[in-house]
């Protein structure tokens, strides 16, 4: 097994970002608009990997709320891009070093742990070559894309619409173009998403994984939104295992939106057919464990469902 120099500090759960009205979210129709949107980035990961975690960013829509300066954003300011989370409070620009910074970015899409990471966007091609070759970097051409690898260091493949990442040698492949056959094409992923809204500016899914299933969920996903800069959301959502199982979900859930709890006042809801949807959603603020993305770094939530 091949690691990073470096690792890299992603906001995914080990296991497993003007002020006045903001597009939080694209609305726009997946690979035929410019590849925004939960679904669309979900397209991008092979059906293989439906059981790691995978954290969506709308890099755009991100980079807007966190340029009003509200405090409740500042956590996000990594946008989803490893390269620019390893040194975030550093005047060290991206462009010298990779050859792209994060305004070339549309959307990031992370696997957990930070082992596969997917950017789609418009990338100088030459650029990135350039720059990576000058840190040691090996470039190979291949059919309009570039290979870049270097022994010890992340493998690196460029489009001139997406860009890969792959951390170790056994870590699964997010390829530059979608694969024939994605997670997006899982009925569980769909209702998940349907459930959060496709135009969420960031989200996370728990993948399918076997041992959740004995917790009665199926797929759990959080995810971000905000009509405005001052206004934003996070919604939980559950796909469960059957109509007995998402009535205990939402028991669970009720026991944190109580009076004095951290959710106090949130309201939880329970879909109808045989694997209901249960939802639960919040206000994000300042307060701790409430910002946008701080459950996927505490974890409250995510334990509460997926372990016993």
């Amino acid at each position: 097994m091949r690691m990073m120099a470096k690792r890299c500090v992603v906001p995914v759960l080990v296991g497993v970002l003007s002020t006045g009205a903001v597009s939080c979210g694209s609305g726009d129709d997946g690979e035929n608009g410019d590849g925004r949107g939960l679904t669309s980035a979900l397209s991008g990961v092979p059906a293989s990997a439906d059981e790691q975690a995978v954290t969506y960013t709308d890099v755009t829509a991100t980079r807007r709320l966190v340029a009003t300066g509200k405090k409740v954003y500042r956590q996000l300011n990594g946008y989803g891009i490893q390269e620019l989370a390893q040194h975030p409070y550093t005047a060290k620009a991206l462009k010298p070093t990779y050859g792209f910074d994060e305004k070339d970015v549309r959307t990031s899409l992370l696997l957990s742990n930070g082992y596969g990471q997917r950017l789609t966007g418009d990338f100088d091609v030459d650029a990135v070559r350039d720059a990576m070759k000058k840190r040691g970097y090996r470039a190979t051409d291949d059919d309009g894309s570039v290979r870049l690898r270097k022994q010890g260091q992340a493998d690196v493949d460029v489009s001139g619409s997406a860009r890969t990442t792959k951390a170790v040698d056994d870590a699964i492949t997010l390829p530059l173009d979608p694969p024939d056959r994605s997670v997006a094409d899982d009925d569980a992923y769909g209702a998940v998403v349907g459930c959060l809204g496709d135009d969420v500016y960031r989200a996370t899914l728990y993948g399918k994984r076997p041992g959740y299933r004995k917790q009665g969920v199926t797929l759990l996903g959080i995810g971000s939104r905000a009509k405005d800069s001052a206004s934003p959301t996070e919604t939980l959502c559950v796909r469960t295992t059957s109509e007995a199982a998402a009535e205990k979900v939402a028991g669970k859930l009720r026991g944190k939106t109580a009076a004095g709890e951290r959710f106090a006042g949130a309201e939880v809801k329970v879909g109808d057919g045989d694997t209901p949807m249960v939802s639960m959603m919040w206000k994000n603020s300042t307060k701790s464990g409430m910002g946008p993305g701080d459950q996927d770094r505490t974890g409250e939530l995510p334990r509460l469902l997926l372990w016993p």
